[in-house]
This record gives C-alpha cells, sequence and structure tokens, in this order.
C-alpha cells in the first residue's frame, strides 16, 4: 500500500488494479456506470441524467467526506487502460466503531471478470490489518448469484435474508436481502489453513 494525497488513505495495488482516491476528474467514467439503471435498481440513488451530477455525487459522497477523514473510498482503475472502472469502498466506519460494511460498483462493461473478489482479498486486509475492525458485513442481493458465490468464497458466512427498502424517485420498493459476514478471526484462521 503507498501513500495518498490524503494522510490516513491508502492507495491499493493489486497486479491488474491500483485503488486511489476519487477525483472529479473521474465523473465523466463513473457515469458511463452510474447513468445505467442495471447498475443502480439496487441503489439508494437515482439513474444519473449528466456528467454534473456525477460530479455532484462524487463532491457530496467522496470528496467532502475524504476532507472529514472518511477515507474508505477508492476509485477501481484498470492498470492496462488506466480507465476508472467502478468503486469500492467501506461504510459507516469510524474511530470506535469495530465493523464495516463493505460497497462495490463496478461499470457493467467489467462484469464477470472477478473484479469483486480480486479487490475485496485487499478490502479485508485493509479493513482487518490498518483499521483494526472486528468485523466486516456485506449484503447481496437475492438474484445477484456471482455475488453470493464470491462471499462464500471469501470466508464470509451467511447471518439473514431480510426486505431491504430502496427508495428512488419517491418510490418505495422492498428487495430481498443476504447479509453476510466475515469476523477478523475467521479471517485470520482462513490466511493460516
Amino acid at each position: 500500500m503507498k501513500d495518498s494525497i490524503y494522510p490516513q488513505m491508502k492507495i491499493i495495488e493489486s497486479s491488474k488494479y491500483i485503488l486511489r482516491p476519487i477525483t472529479l476528474e473521474d465523473a465523466t467514467s463513473m457515469f458511463e456506470y452510474y447513468s445505467q439503471e442495471k447498475v443502480v435498481k439496487y441503489l439508494p440513488i437515482k439513474v444519473h441524467k449528466s456528467i454534473s451530477e456525477t460530479k455532484r455525487f462524487i463532491r457530496k459522497n467522496f470528496i467532502d467526506s475524504y476532507k472529514k477523514g472518511n477515507v474508505n473510498h477508492w476509485a477501481i482503475i484498470d492498470k492496462h487502460n488506466k480507465k476508472l472502472i467502478g468503486n469500492i469502498g467501506l461504510n459507516d466506519v469510524s474511530e470506535k466503531d469495530t465493523e464495516a460494511y463493505m460497497g462495490i460498483c463496478v461499470n457493467p462493461l467489467y462484469w464477470g471478470n472477478d473484479i469483486a473478489t480480486d479487490l475485496t482479498k485487499y478490502l479485508l486486509e485493509y479493513g482487518f490489518k490498518f483499521l483494526k475492525l472486528e468485523k466486516l458485513i456485506a449484503t447481496t442481493y437475492e438474484d445477484n448469484k456471482k455475488s453470493t458465490k464470491s462471499l462464500k468464497n471469501l470466508g464470509f458466512k451467511y447471518v439473514t435474508t431480510y426486505d431491504k427498502k430502496i427508495v428512488t424517485k419517491n418510490k418505495v420498493r422492498y428487495v430481498k436481502c443476504h447479509r453476510y459476514e466475515l469476523s477478523r478471526k475467521e479471517y485470520v484462521l482462513s490466511r493460516y489453513l
């Protein structure tokens, strides 16, 4: 892990990807996927209609958060073409917390390439080793079989199924979600087996 322009934030590098802070210069690439209904259908946001809307989203959800010291969200950069292909992060983390929720959003052009599985390994290491979290939580939607398989392969344990309330465009709907958890102890044990 390398240092970034935000002192508390680490730049994470894998063989194929770089995880670095999200910037306004990422708006065009981020708009490519946040402008698609199939990407945002389970997110608590609406489809982005313009690049300027994506810039506002980046300022509010990432840059303002970085300035407050919440530096747990990264742009996913493909090393081969240097393009932003998604974003990944830990949500609801504070110094007092012992757990966090993981999240990842990838441009559909890159779906099916095991990006989530590859990068979640680095997020686990960051959460457990750098942030000293005791538990990481992931939720996936009932119809997202690839995500479920990926979480199980990474050692996450199924906890429960629940109805998640999604509010967009003044509409309320409920979606079946599965909750998975991985404790620090399980993570450490799995690395030495």
